[in-house]
């Protein structure tokens, strides 16, 4: 009752009218840990009750025991050291008036070690250090840098920077943040490399024939990588693709060549250039003369996926070009040279005038005989009728003869030769053409990778005449589909020799007996 009694008293007093004097309302300190009071009076005339203090700056803190209370009274706080560079301003609101302080910076000095650094294509781990006794941030400008670290002075900070996936070099920047800008932060440069690599031309390399063509080829590259495209001489003439950004392509133009000789010049993309080669009017057109196993030469037929070597003149350009790839797949196109399976262009292997290399297409596969031609810079060659088998084995040789020591590894995968014998029961891996289809199917052109795409006909193998177990037989691991992988095992009780014939049979067809593998 007597606490009711007083509030009503009282009540009438504090309605009164109140103003409080605080002071100072403004602290200009330094950026040192500094404390200050404020005092908070009342003015003459009034009748002020009980005051708050407060802050929600996290570097202002209020003294607790000094927080509030009756005029006549002082608010003790703290300030914060400043470890910034730049100023800062806190408001606090004492007695319903607003107390302002003002910090001045951190004296501060920043410094970066090492000021730059360079990485390879491959990108890799950096670090760099920071001298200063003021707080800091480190950002970059670049994606591919990486800040992995923290912002403690003197204390080595990670970063990495990420594969280039261009053919042109990079350059980056990590930037110290102090939150002033005068004087300039300390940067680190990094730069990295770019490479060729990381752009391809595909095909690399064409040759045509002496008549205006138009044609295009592919760019791969990555999908920020910017490139441009310019060529070297004004008979080709880029009609569309001069520049772009990621894998494209590239369409140009080549004018007739109306003199007597041949003429070269090259669509240059960086340091990355697709080779043209212009023939002279009057170029006499293929002859095609035979259609062997690029293994043993045996001209009797040909079987699905094989691997043919096809003689005659002028096939192809006069120095060797190999096969090349595009999205992955051997094209069918080389040097302006295409072998035609019943009008089918065939996988390249490699074209040079008076040779070419081919895999025969596997939808031949079924049929009785195929007609096969070459086709260089337009002009098609005769065409030669060649019986199809569903297999027509042949062992590849070293020397590529077709005869002696074949082209067989090792368990260990080294390369089997009178020097270096297989073991018995040991696993030889021979490699040969001709198997025919395979389970799962393979595709023209396939590079196959790991040991699948099995032989669908029966394989059977004799060393030095006597059965060896066949583990295994299909694609050749890492190889283009046609070649063919049969990984036996060595009977035992076979005498050491350097020749003991090697023979394979897929079906009803064997290869010849002439190969051989050394044995211990």
């Amino acid at each position: 009752m007597r606490l009711l009694f007083a509030l009503a008293f009282a009540a009438p007093l504090f309605s009164q009218t109140c103003k409080y004097v605080v002071t100072p309302t403004v602290f200009n300190i330094s950026a040192n840990t500094t404390p200050g009071t404020i005092q908070v009076t009342q003015s003459p005339d009034s009748n002020c009750g009980p005051y708050l203090a407060t802050t929600t700056v996290p570097w202002l803190h209020i003294d607790p025991n000094t927080g509030g209370g009756l005029p006549g009274t002082v608010v003790n706080f703290i300030a914060d050291a400043n470890l910034g560079a730049a100023p800062r301003s806190g408001v606090m609101q004492v007695a319903l008036q607003n107390v302002t302080v003002n910090q001045g910076p951190a004296n501060c000095t920043f410094s970066v070690s090492p000021t730059a650094q360079s990485f390879p294509v491959g990108g890799g781990d950096g670090n760099f250090t920071v001298q200063s006794g003021c707080a800091w941030t480190a950002t970059s400008n670049a994606g591919w840098i990486n800040l992995k670290g923290n912002s403690v002075s003197g204390i080595l900070t990670p970063y990495s920077v990420a594969a280039n996936t261009c053919i042109a070099a990079r350059t980056g920047t990590i930037t110290v943040q102090t939150g002033v800008t005068s004087p300039p932060p300390p940067t680190l440069a990094v730069t990295q490399d770019g490479s060729p690599a990381n752009l391809t031309i595909s095909p690399s390399s064409a040759t045509y024939s002496a008549a205006a063509k138009s044609d295009r080829i592919a760019i791969t590259t990555g999908d920020t990588c910017g490139w441009n495209a310019a060529a070297d001489v004004s008979w080709i003439q880029i009609t569309n693709g001069a520049s772009g950004t990621g894998s494209g392509g590239i369409s140009f133009r080549i004018l007739e060549n109306t003199t007597n000789v041949a003429r070269t010049g090259n669509i240059r993309v960086g340091a990355v250039s697709y080779a043209v080669t212009q023939l002279p009017p009057g170029v006499a057109a293929p002859l095609l003369s035979s259609v062997t196993s690029a293994a043993n030469y045996n001209a009797d037929a040909v079987a699905p996926g094989e691997i043919v070597a096809l003689f005659g003149d002028n096939l192809g350009p006069t120095s060797i070009v190999t096969l090349q790839l595009q999205n992955g797949i051997v094209t069918n196109t080389l040097a302006g040279t295409q072998v035609l399976f019943d009008g089918v262009a065939a996988p390249l292997v490699y074209t040079v005038k008076g040779q070419v290399s081919a895999v025969a297409p596997y939808g031949i596969a079924g049929k009785t005989t195929t007609a096969i031609q070459v086709k260089y810079l337009d002009q098609v060659s005769n065409t030669l009728t060649v019986t199809v088998r569903p297999s027509h084995p042949a062992i590849f040789t070293l020397d590529s003869s077709g005869v002696g020591p074949g082209a067989i590894l090792n368990q260990d995968l080294t390369v089997n030769t009178s020097g270096n014998p297989a073991a018995p029961l040991s696993i030889i891996s021979i490699y040969c053409t001709g198997g025919g289809v395979t389970s799962p199917a393979s595709s023209d052109g396939e590079v196959v990778n790991g040991l699948r795409n099995l032989t669908q006909t029966p394989v059977s193998v004799t060393i030095g005449g006597v059965n060896a177990s066949v583990k295994y037989a299909g694609a050749g691991v890492g190889s283009i589909a046609g070649l063919t992988q049969i990984n036996a095992e060595v009977p035992a009780g076979l005498a050491p020799t350097s020749g003991a014939a090697v023979i394979v049979k897929i079906g009803d067809w064997s290869s010849t007996p002439n190969v051989t593998v050394s044995l211990k």
